[in-house]
């Protein structure tokens, strides 16, 4: 509620109301000759990510799930969930992943995403940006290229974030 109040400009007059439907982990609507699964999954971006799966569609509406987040001003990708959100997304029959910032992508997409992801995310065990390139350099043999260089940044992020709560 905080961070809608955060983002909603007239702020002073902004309520929200109360759920209607409130449900612990998984929510199965029958919408007459459409069953949707509702989930709350393990995530980068929030402690509350909810995903829609369509089975006889083959369908999964991630919304900003899969995504980052941002704290003290620096976007990072939490390190430690992200194999537990992979695992939660893969677990479903998917073959069309609906984002909340993309395009529809296919089972090929999201597997090279998760690759891009899980390959960033091993390149950094430290704050140090220049390590994690050439820690990924060793592992990959090459530079990382498009979004790989962005997600070892935000892992980069993390760790910077991490050292700075102990």
């Amino acid at each position: 509620m905080e961070i809608i109040k955060s983002e909603v400009p007239n702020r002073d007059v902004f309520k929200l109301n109360s759920s209607d439907i409130v449900f612990d982990g998984t929510l199965v609507l029958d919408l007459g000759n459409k069953n949707c699964v509702i989930e709350r999954i393990r995530s980068t971006h929030t402690d509350d990510s909810t995903i829609v799966y369509v089975p006889d569609e083959k369908a999964i509406f991630l919304g900003d799930s899969f995504y980052g987040t941002t704290k003290n001003s620096l976007f990072h990708y939490k390190k430690s969930h992200l194999e537990p959100m992979i695992e939660d997304i893969q677990k479903f029959d998917a073959s069309h992943f609906i984002a909340g910032h993309e395009s529809i992508c296919d089972i090929e997409e999201m597997d090279l995403f998760w690759k891009q992801l899980r390959s960033a995310s091993k390149a950094v065990n430290s704050t140090s940006l220049d390590a994690s390139l050439e820690t990924f350099e060793k592992e990959n043999g090459r530079q990382p290229i498009g979004d790989e260089l962005f997600f070892i940044k935000a892992f980069v992020n993390d760790q910077i974030l991490h050292s700075e709560e102990r």
